[in-house]
């Protein structure tokens, strides 16, 4: 008995603990007063408390960053604690407490806001002034200690004792991290010691990690590597993240656990240290002197880093205290005087004498000739006239011969075999013709098809009407084809492959190099026969949109637009017109919609809107709106009763639809209902709208109007 005794107390005491005690979730956005989000650090402190599971909480203090203004945190209930208890709460921002508050935290499974548990400073929750314990003298019972302390620079979470300090952002002090021999900066970091020898850690704030936030998404990507790595503070909505058990990191690359997985709405923030960059130190060499990090070029150094490098002169070159190339292959004093013109004559040794030399002359005599004379081997002595042409003629011998000049408007050319005098090509042409090669290979024209009005400067292909700038146009319309092609060339870029202009050179539209037309606005007209616009659609939406597109989406059957960065369906209109009147008796339908089977998909929305009218008093009536052959609507309405309205709308999924309706009348009381329909998607739709009489009668219900509009169905995670 003693042993189940020990062991029943063994399993009791474990499993108190093991226990952890109730925890209230207070989560909240704050602000400043100028719109701005409060960003700080929030000191949470209290005083020992028994929780209502009979924890007990010793007296501590927590310390909560708040990001962007964000705050979420879990603290024990106060309000059904033993005593009750309060939290004192200290805001910090700007290096400075701002203000001081009480919070009382009630038991709560949803998060609180802080107007949820703030309370007045000197009060509890029940109005009246917290008891203090026997024997003690509050804080608060002291004049002005609690601003007095609030000035006074407290302990921060990362103060350490036997440390050099700092004030930190929440102005708290700080303990300083390092290595015992590293130094200690003005803004509280630390590094190696040295005359200017390193540039200082970079330190990077708020960086958002690079990655899609879609719930399934867990690796993200900082700009940096944090170093040390130790040093990354990553928050999520605010709550600073646990390295090792939310996340891990690997250089730059962050991984979230499975149970952190970012949700699509989060903020994600980091915090980091990056390396110092080290500078060389000590004393320079080669062609610098002095020492790091500020040396100086060496007396008598010549640098060619501004010679360009075609000049062909290296830095060796430009220092002129040392010669170019040796002396033994400088030229004689013969050669440079040669190089004068002023000595010796052209020789295989002497080659710096030019034909330009004075010494040297042409020994033979100048001997005057006729122009067809002996000197240029000809047999024809003859006198020149204005015009005339020497031209070499004859086989044996080939002779000069003199070729007269040839009448006006003829042309010299070729015959095969000599230059001859004949009509020139260009002659005969009409005004306005655009000469061309025919299939001969002759120029040719035809001013009938292709002619160019210069006084309007007017281009007709085609036809020689030149009623526009250019006129294309099939010359034989009942076997030719028309056709106008601009090809883009092979450096075609960006550039548009038709630009049009106004009167002033402004561009008033293009057609792009990828196809696209643009310009200010378009305008079509249709007719009964044809739509002014007309588009086949593709059956998935494009993979790059902006802003501001729209197109068909035939596989949807929808259309579709893009706006901020999201698409969006547009409501279609299916059916929406006015119905018949009965008299009957039994069921008539007055007004129906029909749609093809395949034509819902699962995700639409198909929303009903009908209007009745009764005529007369004296006989009841009943009106019925059926899905396929399922009624969803069916309302028996009074002879009193002149108007009964309603709507209905059916969500589509994969097994049918899911429909919901409501009706009423001028006096006929308001009802609604929910329901299921199984009819398959693949086959065609009908939405009847009935009504009947309830007895022989000459009056009428008559249907007024009828909508039925489909929302096409669109995911946009």
């Amino acid at each position: 008995m003693a042993r189940r005794l020990a062991g029943v107390l063994t399993l009791w005491m474990c499993s108190t603990l093991l226990a952890v005690p109730p925890l209230t979730t207070i989560q909240d956005v704050l602000y400043k007063a100028d719109g701005t989000a409060f960003s700080g650090t929030l000191f949470i402190e209290w005083k020992s408390f028994e929780a209502v599971d009979y924890s007990t909480i010793a007296t501590h203090s927590l310390t909560v960053p708040v990001i962007n203004g964000v705050l979420r945190l879990q603290l024990v209930p106060t309000t059904n604690a033993t005593p009750p208890a309060t939290y004192t709460v200290r805001y910090s921002s700007d290096g400075r407490i701002q203000f001081t508050e009480v919070w009382a935290v009630p038991p709560n499974s949803g998060p609180l806001k802080l107007k949820d548990v703030r309370v007045a400073s000197s009060t509890q929750p029940g109005g009246e002034p917290p008891p203090p314990p026997p024997g003690q003298i509050q804080e608060t019972d002291v004049v002005g200690l609690v601003e007095d302390l609030a000035i006074r620079p407290v302990k921060g979470t990362s103060y350490a004792p036997s440390r050099a300090a700092y004030i930190g952002a929440s102005g708290a002090l700080e303990a300083v991290s390092g290595n015992v021999t590293d130094c200690v900066r003005v803004d509280g970091s630390s590094g190696a010691c040295g005359g200017g020898g390193g540039t200082g850690p970079g330190f990077v704030d708020g960086e958002a990690p690079a990655g899609l936030i879609n719930g399934s998404n867990v690796t993200f990507t900082l700009a940096n590597t944090p170093s040390p790595a130790a040093s990354l503070a990553l928050y999520r909505n605010g709550l600073l993240q646990r390295p090792g058990a939310d996340y891990t990191l690997s250089s730059n690359i962050i991984t979230f656990g499975t149970l952190a997985t970012p949700q699509p709405g989060d903020l994600l923030q980091g915090f980091y240290r990056q390396a110092e960059a080290a500078a060389p130190l000590g004393e320079a060499g080669g062609a610098l002197t002095g020492s790091y990090p500020a040396p100086q070029l060496a007396e008598g150094v010549v640098s060619d880093y501004n010679v360009a490098a075609n000049a062909g002169i290296q830095e060796s070159k430009l220092a002129l205290n040392y010669p170019t190339h040796p002396s033994a292959h400088d030229p004689t004093a013969e050669q440079k005087a040669a190089l004068g013109g002023t000595s010796g004559a052209p020789s295989a040794t002497n080659r710096y004498v030019t034909s330009q030399d004075p010494r040297l002359a042409d020994a033979r005599t100048p001997a005057g000739h006729g122009l067809l004379g002996a000197s240029h081997n000809d047999t024809t002595a003859g006198t020149p006239l204005r015009g005339d042409l020497v031209v070499a003629q004859g086989a044996s011998p080939t002779s000069w011969k003199r070729l007269a000049l040839g009448p006006a408007n003829r042309c010299l050319i070729s015959n095969g075999s000599d230059a001859v005098w004949n009509a020139c090509l260009f002659t005969g042409f009409s005004p306005g013709a655009v000469p061309f090669v025919d299939s001969e290979g002759n120029l040719a024209q035809n001013a009938g098809r292709l002619g160019w009005d210069n006084s309007s400067r007017r281009l007709a292909v085609g036809n020689n009407l030149g009623l526009t700038t250019l006129y294309v146009y099939d010359a034989a319309p009942g076997v030719g084809v028309t056709g106008l092609t601009v090809r883009a060339g092979q450096n075609q870029g960006a550039q548009p492959l038709v630009s049009w202009q106004s009167a002033t050179g402004a561009e008033v539209g293009y057609v792009e190099a990828g196809g696209t037309v643009v310009g200010a606005s378009f305008r079509a007209a249709g007719s009964a026969t044809r739509a002014a616009w007309q588009e086949t659609g593709t059956a998935a939406d494009p993979s790059t949109r902006n802003d501001g597109d729209s197109w068909y989406n035939s596989g949807q059957q929808a259309r579709k637009g893009a706006a901020a960065g999201r698409v969006h369906t547009q409501p279609q209109v299916l059916c929406s017109s006015t119905g018949a009147s009965t008299s009957a008796t039994s069921s008539t339908r007055l007004g129906s919609c029909a749609f093809p089977g395949n034509f819902l998909r699962p995700g639409d929305r198909v929303d009903i809107r009908f209007d009745y009218s009764h005529e007369g008093t004296e006989t009841g009536f009943t009106i019925e709106v059926r899905w396929g052959g399922s009624p969803i609507v069916t309302r028996g309405a009074l002879m009193e009763e002149s108007q009964v309205t309603g709507k209905a709308d059916g969500g589509i999924h994969a097994e049918g639809a899911q429909w919901s309706v409501q009706s009423w009348g001028a006096t006929l009381g308001f009802a609604a209902g929910v329901g299921t329909l199984s009819d398959s998607l693949a086959d065609p739709l009908t939405i009847d709208f009935l009504a009947h009489l309830d007895g022989p009668t000459s009056e009428t219900v008559t249907l007024r109007n009828f909508t039925v509009v489909r929302y096409p169905a669109q995911a946009n995670p």
